[in-house]
């Protein structure tokens, strides 16, 4: 007989964290085990088990005789994860620095020209896409999956926060100004002016999202991060 309880949950909970990582359930949101399993066509038993699993990973936050709500940093927490965040991308730069062929250098500046032209037409679709690209080669080229797997946890933990800094007039021709530097100093093998390079480019997020606060009345309250 085939187990199908572990390809169930690997499903609701691939399908929620896809929801949380593109906005579609957003912090602070309640998530309601009954509607999910109606959703999914299943028992509550394998949508209790996913949420678990993303509890896990901080992704959603279950609070006793209250209910189970998609995770909402508070600012402290913010600031903890995009220093974090700030600190091993620019180890993975430094180390695709050392280790990236021509091959893999000659897609990487393909990619940072792709993401250029696409903040020129402020086209968000576009930018992201070749953006996650342009990432996902500079993890190729580090050659340390432990490293790459903190990163990615970071990032979609973090992933509300950064669409809303990108959303901010201006954000994508700067992002894309900081790739051209990051690439032109790997380029160069210069592995320090890189690794800093996309230090200030993780952490002008930080910057452009505190702007962000101060120019909302009252802050922005949970769930509208």
């Amino acid at each position: 007989m085939l187990d199908t309880t572990g390809s169930q949950l690997d499903r609701i909970r691939a399908a929620l964290q896809h929801d949380i990582e593109t906005g579609l359930l957003r912090p602070g949101t309640p998530v309601d085990e009954k509607e999910l399993a109606d959703r999914f066509g299943v028992s509550r038993t394998p949508v209790r088990e996913a949420l678990l699993t993303l509890a896990a990973h901080n992704l959603v936050r279950i609070v006793p005789r209250s209910g189970i709500y998609v995770y909402s940093p508070e600012p402290a927490e913010l600031v903890s994860m995009l220093e974090a965040l700030a600190e091993l991308e620019a180890v993975v730069v430094r180390m695709s620095t050392l280790r990236m062929d021509q091959r893999e250098r000659d897609e990487l500046q393909r990619l940072c020209t792709l993401t250029h032209e696409a903040a020129l037409r402020g086209d968000r679709h576009a930018y992201e896409t070749s953006n996650q690209a342009f990432h996902e080669a500079l993890y190729n080229g580090a050659r340390n999956d432990i490293i790459v797997e903190q990163v990615r946890q970071l990032r979609l933990r973090l992933a509300a926060f950064r669409r809303k800094v990108r959303d901010q007039p201006g954000r994508l021709q700067s992002a894309a100004e900081e790739h051209n530097h990051i690439v032109e100093s790997l380029l160069r093998n210069d592995t320090e002016r890189a690794a800093q390079g996309m230090r200030e480019h993780i952490l002008a997020k930080g910057r452009a999202f505190a702007d962000l606060l101060f120019a909302s009345p009252g802050g922005m309250a949970p769930g509208k991060v």
